[in-house]
């Protein structure tokens, strides 16, 4: 009888394990496609500045505070999207912002944002 319980019960957790894996890899891929999906809008630097005050010039990150990091200057952030800083640390390592992981969405309006030319307006 314990023989049997321990089959049933190591089931059980084997089949949880795979439950939780697909599930996981389901919610990344939902990300990733929503990150990747094709740029249809134009996104400019105005409609940047929602996801920017959410998520880069809130907590003395990346606003007056920081002279040459102040994102909510047009040119600062655009010589930061130039030099390829956006791209590496929001899109490729994703280690920006540091507290909070941006959706796939958010990420996809950055990259838009920067294959459109980054343009201001």
């Amino acid at each position: 009888m314990n023989y049997s319980k321990s089959i049933i019960l190591f089931s059980c957790l084997a089949l949880t394990s795979i439950v939780a894996c697909k599930t996981k890899k389901v919610a990344a891929a939902t990300v990733e496609n929503a990150e990747t999906k094709a740029c249809s809008e134009k996104v400019t630097f105005e409609t940047l500045q929602p996801l920017l005050a959410k998520s880069c010039t809130t907590g003395g990150c990346h606003d007056e505070g920081k002279k040459r990091m102040n994102f909510k200057v047009y040119a600062q952030l655009k010589s930061f999207g130039e030099r390829g800083e956006i791209k590496e640390h929001v899109l490729e390592m994703k280690n920006m912002p540091p507290q909070q992981k941006l959706s796939g969405e958010e990420l996809r309006q950055f990259r838009c944002w920067i294959e459109g030319g980054m343009l201001e307006k």
